[in-house]
């Protein structure tokens, strides 16, 4: 007959202070993700206008400055917005009209490959703010609300401080 011994019990083979150190990483992961959201959600947002050059004057298309703005800060850590309000062909010193780029078009394999590499990035940027959004979500769930709110104020206004300083 099948007797039934006792089950012994295995001692776990982590210890109390591997369980505390992943505690603490898992609080502080959730401060330094409050912290760094707003610059992720910043240039998430402005990265996405720029794949599709939305903040750029072309014939036809004269983008607010508001996107003028916030791609310049993305790019050249300024506001001075660098492009022209009219994308017209500039005049040279003797009065005459630069020529329009007479180069060739890409093949329209290039061009797809292009917008294939345009719409993942646009994805990309996509992920990053549901993800994000997620991740403050997770935090103002499972943190303390009031640190996870002074971890995001502080992550918003140090670097609009910054950008009036520069």
């Amino acid at each position: 007959m099948n007797q039934m011994s006792s089950i012994k019990p295995v001692p776990a083979r982590r210890g109390q202070g591997r369980a505390a150190a992943l505690m603490a990483a898992r609080v502080w992961h959730s401060y330094a993700g409050a912290f760094f959201a707003p610059a992720i959600l910043f240039f998430s947002v402005t990265g996405a206008f720029q794949t599709f050059n939305l903040h750029k004057p072309m014939p036809g298309y004269r983008p607010p400055v508001v996107l003028q703005a916030l791609a310049s800060m993305h790019k050249n850590q300024n506001l001075r917005v660098k492009y022209a309000d009219d994308p017209s062909p500039k005049k040279d010193k003797r009065g005459k009209v630069d020529k329009l780029d007479d180069t060739p078009s890409p093949p329209l394999s290039s061009v797809i490959a292009q917008w294939t590499l345009k719409v993942f990035a646009a994805l990309v940027s996509l992920g990053l703010i549901v993800t994000t959004a997620l991740g403050l979500y997770m935090s103002w769930q499972t943190s303390r609300r009031r640190i996870v709110l002074l971890w995001l104020a502080a992550g918003m206004m140090l670097p609009m401080l910054m950008m009036l300083a520069v």
